[in-house]
């Protein structure tokens, strides 16, 4: 007899599935070179196929760019597709945990969406800090927002934070969430925009605790995989647009409509973690080999 079929052998752990929506650029205003821009439709699909997946999603990250302009009214308007999209955690959906991205504005984002921003007590500033256990796993949302700028930053204060946060779950699991990516992606306009300040305080910081599973993050509006302080960097598509990948150091930003995918994390403490892309639109049934 097999070792998964002896009676004796515990049952493997149950797997949590993590997704990721990113960038969805609520109020975005389609204009002459835009194509079919539905920033609104698109996110209620991207929700939609979250809560369709099987097995059910434990915890739905949404790593900033909410709204394009950070008007009262889109942030509203998110949470209104949240809550018309799925269930609550008390009714099998998702924890829902979001930080805000550049395109953000922190008091009327925060003021809408509390239930998914539970800032920390002791987190710096006006910065959405976040640190929730769920199912084993820390997960610790960080803000890279400079108000008023497109690039991000870390400063001292925040990578304190989170350095007496790993303290405190030293030997645990860790999942950190962010905006802007700690990695450079060669799209030299975007890098030029990116994480300008604490890459490599928060690589040391990571490298230390020694138990980050992964950094998930948005803002480049494609799907990338990096690494800093021994953690995979992974970096989910926009549920909107996406930006045309290209390497050339003077390329200019354009936008592609390719179908677009949300970040879909499998972890159990003892398989560690594993990084899907999964896409929203429906490519027709599997077949079977």
């Amino acid at each position: 007899m097999s070792a998964a079929q002896d009676p004796g052998t515990p049952p493997r752990p149950h797997a949590m599935l993590i997704a990721q929506i990113t960038d969805p650029h609520i109020g975005l205003q389609p204009g002459p070179a835009t194509g079919p821009l539905d920033p609104t439709g698109s996110l209620r699909r991207a929700l939609a196929h979250v809560r369709a997946l099987q097995p059910a999603v434990d915890v739905l990250l949404l790593t900033g760019d909410l709204a394009d302009s950070g008007r009262p009214q889109d942030y509203a308007e998110i949470a209104t597709l949240l809550a018309d999209t799925l269930p609550t955690p008390a009714d099998g959906g998702p924890r829902v945990l979001a930080v805000p991205g550049n395109h953000d504005r922190r008091a009327p984002a925060r003021q809408a969406l509390a239930a998914a921003m539970p800032v920390a007590p002791d987190a710096p500033g006006d910065c959405v800090c976040l640190h929730v256990e769920h199912g084993g796993l820390h997960l610790i949302g960080l803000d890279t927002v400079v108000p008023g700028a497109a690039h991000g930053a870390l400063a001292a204060e925040q990578l304190a934070w989170l350095q007496r946060h790993l303290t405190a779950c030293a030997g645990a699991p860790v999942l950190i969430f962010m905006h802007h990516p700690p990695l450079i992606s060669g799209m030299a306009a975007m890098d030029a925009c990116g994480l300008l300040q604490g890459r490599a305080e928060l690589g040391r910081i990571v490298a230390a605790h020694g138990g980050v599973q992964a950094i998930a993050a948005g803002h480049l509006h494609r799907a990338i995989v990096g690494q800093l302080g021994g953690a995979p960097v992974v970096v989910a598509p926009s549920s909107s647009h996406q930006l045309t990948l290209d390497l050339r150091p003077d390329a200019p930003l354009a936008l592609r409509f390719e179908p677009p995918m949300i970040g879909l994390y499998r972890w159990t403490a003892a398989d560690g973690i594993a990084c899907h892309f999964s896409y929203v639109e429906a490519f027709g049934p599997s077949h079977p080999i």
